[in-house]
């Protein structure tokens, strides 16, 4: 999964929230799984 800038991705359990400001070719993650971009 590549990141881009701007998008936002949400951890499916805590709920925390991230606004790419760099993008990349690597995979958010958060409590040991991947985060997954939010629908807007």
């Amino acid at each position: 999964m590549a990141t881009q800038i701007g998008k936002r991705y949400v951890c499916a359990k805590c709920g925390s929230e991230v606004i790419v400001t760099k993008a990349g070719a690597g995979a958010l993650k958060c409590c040991g799984e991947d985060m997954q971009q939010k629908k807007q």
